[in-house]
């Protein structure tokens, strides 16, 4: 836009409300999002053995991680609706930093072995309503987020895009952690780890496609 039509729009509409600090936003974000999810996750019902998992340290450090990747990336999914990311730019490494320790607890906390026959035949059982729930359980908390963002002025769309959607797939992961009674590794990677990464890959480029600031 040229420089002196921005500066007679900007005139015509007047002073705007400055938007409440990400934090402020992530928290009501986050809020809404829990409720959401765990009330669905009461009407279809928790896992049998719920209560013996969440005695077990893995499991209660599974969910722990998975919480913070959440609000972490929630964090700077907001941080990055800023033009100048709220001068934190960093803040995006952060979800990366807890993806590791995540990953290796939840490999422990898991049964079964992982070669290509597990995962072939974890494959061929065709648990698609895995994928669905996860689906269900993110879309309308993360077009909610895409919302917030897109009334902002986000400059790094991709970026924010990816922070969003990973947001609500690690809820959405949550979830199905206390939803379904299904520990299995290959099971796990096919049909929850990879589903939550393509998501992650398709948030990145709704982002640059339906967050650009004009």
């Amino acid at each position: 836009m040229n420089t002196d039509l921005l500066i007679s729009k900007i005139i015509d509409e007047g002073a705007k409300k400055p938007l409440a600090r990400p934090h402020i936003q992530a928290a009501y974000w986050l809020s809404g999002a829990l409720i959401y999810i765990f009330g669905l996750c009461a009407y279809n019902g928790f896992r049998p053995d719920l209560y013996e998992k969440l005695s077990t340290p893995l499991y209660g450090l599974e969910l722990f991680f998975l919480g913070l990747m959440s609000v972490s990336t929630a964090l700077a999914a907001l941080c990055l609706a800023r033009p100048d990311v709220h001068q934190k730019s960093w803040i995006k490494v952060i979800p990366f930093v807890l993806f590791m320790p995540w990953a290796m607890i939840a490999y422990f906390n898991s049964s079964g072995h992982i070669d290509f026959e597990s995962l072939y035949s974890s494959l061929c059982a065709s648990k698609f309503d895995c994928p669905w729930h996860i689906a269900i359980f993110s879309i309308p908390p993360g077009a909610c987020l895409f919302y917030i963002i897109r009334k902002a002025a986000p400059i790094q769309c991709c970026w924010a895009g990816t922070m969003a959607t990973w947001s609500v797939a690690s809820l959405a992961y949550i979830a199905m952690r206390i939803a379904e009674q299904n520990d299995n590794l290959a099971h796990l990677i096919i049909w929850h780890a990879l589903p939550v990464m393509l998501m992650c890959m398709v948030g990145m480029v709704l982002g640059k496609i339906s967050l650009k600031w004009r």
